[in-house]
Order: C-alpha cells, then structure tokens, then sequence
C-alpha cells in the first residue's frame, strides 16, 4: 500500500486528535473551530469520526487511504468520515459494505458545499446504524475492503480509481456550477434524509419502510439527475418550468412522507384509521412520481419538451391530516418566490 503517510503529516494530527475527540478539522480549513464545534454537534454520543482536511492533504494521501488509516488506528469507531477539500470519503464496521460511502456521494451532489455536505453524511450515517452497535467487536471488512481496494487499484496505476474520482468530481462541479434550484434542493435533501430514516426502520423489520426507502432515494437521485441534464443541455426555459413544477410536487411529496405521517402509520399501524389504505395511496403517488421523473429524463435526453401530469393533488386533498401539513410546509416556506400563490392549492 502507498505508504504517503509516514511521518507526522495531517493524517498523523487527525489520528492524535481523534483518540481525544469525534472531530479533528485541520487549521487550514475556514472556521475550522466553529465547523469542528458545529460537526461535533451533529455526532452526539454516536460511534462516528470525522476528519476535515484542506486540498493539501491529497499530496500526503487519498481520502479512501486516509478513511483506513484513521479505522486501523481506531478500531473502536464505528464510522469514518473524511473530507479533503470538497471530496468526501467514508467507511464504516456496522453498515453494509459501500453504504456509508453511498452517503457520502449523494450528500456531495445534493449539498451546497462541504460543510453541508458533511453534515447530511453523519445525519445519513446515523439514520442508518443499527442500535447498540459494537464497533470494537464487529467486522471490520467495509475497512479493510477500502485499504485492500486502494493497495490493488495503486499496484495497477491506479486507473480504476483515478476514473471514480474523476467522475465524481464532474458530477460534483456540474452540481456546483449549476446548482439545483431553490425549492427543489431543500426538498431533495429532506428526501434523502427520509430516505435514511426509512432504510433504518426497515432493518429494524418495519414493513414496506426499506422499499419505501429505495423509492425515495431513486427520486432524490433522479430529480437532480434530471436537472443536471437539464443544465449540461442549456434548457434554461425548461429548467425553470421544472423548478416550479417539481418544487410544488416535491413539497407534496415530502409531506406525505414526513415522519409523522406515512413512515408513523408504517410504525404504528394500530393508531390510524384506514392505514393500508392510507400507505397504498402514498406508496402509488411514490410510483407515478418516479415514472414521470424518468420520462422527463428521457424528454431531456430527446430535447422534447417536458410535460407534467402528476400533481398529487388528489394525495393533499382525500386526508385532512396532510393538508393540514401541506399547509404548514406552506407556512415555513412562506418566504420563497410564489409561495403565496401557488397553484392548485386547497385553500
């Protein structure tokens, strides 16, 4: 394995300071203290280690090098987290192999920058992990696979790796330069939270949550594909009919979806009036939305215009719980361009 990190450098500081503490960001970070406080924060008491780097760090290592050094130095975390510039890395013992990495990506393309990024990847990791997880005696192969992948891949040059951090990157600057547009993200983020939280009741044996979970997180994934392609092809016109037609689809979306509704009936069935109703109705709105959102990716594709037939009124509209929500999602949003009158509404 490439053994750049010989020597006290920046990893051998991340190393010292987390047998101390969750959080070690590097001084040549902005706001390195605040950050540290902020991530700390997000961490609480769960098993996680984050370490936060300047650009500088990828001369001494890679962020996958850096995620097995600091695991093999502290076998007792669970997870890591390490971000270099704006390139995150992740692995952890207690969630399935590439998970945590998974999180990591999506929290890279989703988020505005690396601070949020950062923070969606812990509040990710956590809806993920199982309760009571005992890192000290759990297998630590999602580790190793990273240290053991990285020696291959660097004894090969390092092509396979080299084209993963590339494409990532471009996904990532695509996301940057263009970046989803308000409502839109917040709504994506808020999916792809819930989609955690989802995947966490599912391993805990809540029926239906883990489909519900792939379900939410393919539409998170597919709206900002959506708008990337969107963005790459320079439909401006249509990016901005999108924005409007999928930031009030959205916010219908994640209102159904809220943890106090659908995933509360997955939980507890037995204090809802009509509850296999009530997720049938959900789980179809879910369907339509996702197969609208692949034709308007191949609409893209095809420089058609888009068109949009799915407007889950009818799922605000039949309960009065959710258009009570849809309301206050309203009301929270109140200080958003065309809030105040959007279409469709109940009101």
């Amino acid at each position: 394995m490439h053994n750049a990190m010989d020597g006290q450098g920046y990893v051998d500081d991340a190393v010292d300071a987390l047998g101390s503490a969750s959080v070690y960001v590097s001084s040549e970070v902005a706001d390195a203290a605040s950050l540290r406080d902020q991530l700390a924060q997000q961490i609480g008491d769960e098993s996680i280690g984050v370490a936060v780097f300047s650009d500088n760090a990828a001369l001494e290592a890679s962020g996958p090098d850096i995620v097995s050094e600091l695991a093999a130095a502290h076998p007792g975390t669970a997870t890591i987290i390490v971000a270099v510039g704006d390139d995150l890395s992740a692995g952890s013992r207690v969630l399935a192999p590439g998970e945590a990495m998974r999180v990591a990506n999506e929290a890279e393309v989703s988020a505005p920058d690396v601070d949020a990024a950062l923070t969606e990847t812990i509040q990710g990791v956590i809806a993920l992990t199982p309760d009571a997880p005992s890192p000290g005696g759990a297998d630590a192969g999602p580790f190793v696979g990273i240290a053991v992948g990285a020696a291959v891949l660097l004894a090969a040059g390092g092509a396979l790796f080299g084209v993963m951090r590339s494409r990532r990157r471009r996904t990532r600057g695509a996301a940057v330069r263009h970046p989803l547009p308000d409502p839109v993200r917040t709504h994506v983020q808020t999916l792809q939270i819930l989609s955690a939280e989802y995947a966490h009741a599912g391993a805990g044996g809540i029926a239906q949550a883990g489909e519900v979970s792939a379900d939410v997180g393919r539409i998170a994934s597919h709206t900002t594909e959506l708008f990337d392609r969107l963005d790459r092809k320079g439909e401006e016109g249509q990016r901005a009919t999108a924005a409007v037609e999928y930031g009030e689809t959205l916010r219908k979306l994640t209102g159904a979806l809220d943890r106090d509704y659908l995933l509360d009936i997955l939980i507890h069935p037995d204090l809802w009036d009509d509850p296999a109703e009530r997720i049938d109705e959900v789980r179809s709105a879910l369907s339509a939305f996702s197969l609208e959102l692949v034709e308007n990716i191949k609409q893209v594709n095809a420089r058609r215009g888009l068109h949009f037939q799915v407007s889950l009124d009818g799922l605000i509209g039949r309960r009065k719980e959710l258009r009570e929500w849809d309301r206050e999602f309203e009301r929270a949003a109140g200080d958003e361009p065309g809030s105040s009158s959007r279409p469709g509404s109940d009101d």
